[in-house]
């Protein structure tokens, strides 16, 4: 079939092609259009130059910036800047990293057995590899950053003066306190005393408008937020009779809270005693600081008995905080003397 001979304006399409020399294949690029009436063979040949030059010039431009994209990617190396989840996290001077005012870690979880097991993980893997999360502090040069979340991995890595890798996030206090409250409940390590107290600051410093609501907003049963607020909110007296307060339980706080509530002299009086105790040397567990406050341990001193001239004339005994006097066979006139006896001592 003879050639048709070109007597109208006809459009070129190229095709991109790839640093590879492969056809179409950024197929979401638009495609160049070369415009020229051909209607010679010379024509034809100038279109085709055309053509191969405005190629070679894409190809130019793909290669200068994939060039550029991978100095990009390298420099960002080097300063220690990550990508996790679509989300930057960046190599940080834990110096200029601290606690916000919702922070819930009480001194003692950076003094235990636990604490030092992952200062030594991370001080093996030279810094942490999960990162912590920070937010930016509005408004401060050179820039700072409060934690979200991570308060043991950043304090580790301070004491071992390594950079500390951080995702970088603006929040608001609301979210920040919801996703340090949510992070803290899916490691499962914070104590009763640690979650009390910060539900207690977010009570009192009017982030939420009552403990229903905040126990709406995190997601969490209503009973178990108001129990670990009671925690934080019993006297400190109390808190420090326990070792550590990080040792106090949900289950005892119902049987502490009510003893507070009839008597609180009484229950601040005994928790007092365990204090001197305990600044004298004498080692009380937590559950016997628990077992005393309630009544709930027996006395160790049980019973005695009172020997005048080789016979014995009383049985003392004691259990609880009860004393029970067994006395023979007296008479009366003794009997009202003793009585007497035991009021002048008691009114002493």
């Amino acid at each position: 079939m003879a050639e048709k001979k070109l007597s109208i304006k006809q459009r070129t399409r190229l095709s991109v092609l790839d640093i590879n020399g492969s056809p179409n294949a950024l197929p979401s690029q638009p495609q160049l259009q070369v415009e020229k009436k051909l209607s010679s063979g010379p024509a034809h040949s100038i279109a085709a130059m055309m053509q191969d030059d405005a190629l070679k010039d894409e190809n130019r431009k793909l290669k200068e910036e994939l060039e550029t994209s991978t100095i990009q990617i390298a420099n960002l190396s080097r300063e220690g800047t990550f990508w996790l989840d679509a989300t930057p996290a960046k190599k940080l001077d834990p110096s200029i990293v601290g606690p916000s005012k919702w922070a819930n870690r009480h001194e003692d979880s950076f003094r235990n057995f636990e604490f030092e097991n992952l200062k030594a993980d991370i001080r093996s893997a030279n810094g942490n590899v999960q990162a912590i999360k920070v937010r930016p502090i509005p408004g401060i040069e050179p820039q700072r950053y409060e934690i979200v979340f991570g308060h043991r991995r950043h304090r580790a890595c301070l004491e071992l003066k390594l950079p500390v890798l951080a995702i970088i996030e603006s929040l608001n206090e609301q979210s920040m306190f919801e996703q340090m409250d949510r992070e803290n409940r899916q490691r499962s390590d914070l104590r009763p005393y640690e979650q009390g107290e910060m539900y207690r600051r977010a009570l009192d410093e009017g982030l939420y408008p009552s403990l229903r609501k905040l126990a709406e907003a995190l997601g969490v049963s209503h009973s178990n937020v108001s129990r670990a607020v009671n925690i934080a909110r019993l006297p400190v007296e109390i808190l420090d009779a326990f070792p550590s307060r990080l040792e106090i339980q949900y289950r005892w706080i119902e049987s502490l809270a009510e003893g507070v509530k009839q008597n609180p002299d009484l229950l601040i009086s005994k928790a007092k005693e365990i204090i001197d105790s305990r600044e004298d040397g004498k080692g009380i567990s937590p559950k016997q600081v628990f077992d005393r406050l309630t009544n709930a341990e027996s006395n160790p001193t049980g019973s005695r008995e009172v020997m005048v001239g080789g016979k014995k004339i009383l049985t003392i005994k004691e259990s609880k905080n009860k004393v029970t006097f067994e006395l023979g066979v007296v008479s009366a006139q003794k009997l009202k003397n003793i009585e007497k006896f035991i009021l002048q001592t008691l009114a002493d």
